[in-house]
């Protein structure tokens, strides 16, 4: 990973990301957090999970933002959204797709704040993406990327934005 440089606008939008996502996993899916990259960091190429969400936002910031997540965790969070509950065995895979677009539903719609101006930002439908292999970056892009590692594996968190998103000149601190 390269040296991480951000802005404003990217502190306002993944960071509250990655705050609210710490507290979702923890608090309400009982999942015990071993390490987060506290670090924003810009990549190029991002090798994505077996199983990635990505929402958009509409309104005066547009960016496109996902979360992959490792088959562990994402089994684990079915269990917790269940309760208990029993899942048909054909009904399983549509159950688990179901609740990875839940979690990022919630934590996306609990965390996302408008750091341009006062005006209302909407977000897509999430949209499931299976065995999806990388993001590469666009030469008027950037990605943001920021991991979480569970007792269950890991998170990968990225928000894709054009390059007058992001200015490079300001250092993050750690959370």
């Amino acid at each position: 990973m390269q040296k991480t440089k951000c802005s404003e606008c990217e502190k306002d939008i993944l960071l509250p990301i990655v705050q609210r996502t710490l507290s979702f996993l923890s608090e309400n899916m009982g999942v015990h957090i071993i390490s987060q990259d506290a670090q924003i960091s810009f990549m190029q190429k991002v090798q994505l999970k077996k199983n990635t969400v990505m929402i958009s936002t509409g309104g005066s910031i547009q960016v496109l933002i996902s979360m992959s997540y490792d088959d562990k965790l994402l089994n684990k969070l079915m269990e917790s959204f269940l309760e208990g509950e029993t899942v048909a065995l054909e009904e399983f895979d549509e159950v688990r797709e179901s609740v990875a677009c839940e979690v990022i539903n919630i934590i996306i719609g609990n965390a996302l704040i408008n750091p341009k101006d006062d005006t209302v930002l909407s977000i897509s439908p999430p949209i499931l993406i299976q065995e999806a292999k990388s993001l590469i970056k666009h030469k008027n892009s950037k990605i943001a990327l920021s991991a979480i590692v569970t007792d269950f594996g890991d998170l990968l968190i990225t928000v894709i934005g054009t390059k007058d998103l992001f200015i490079d000149d300001l250092e993050l601190k750690e959370l």
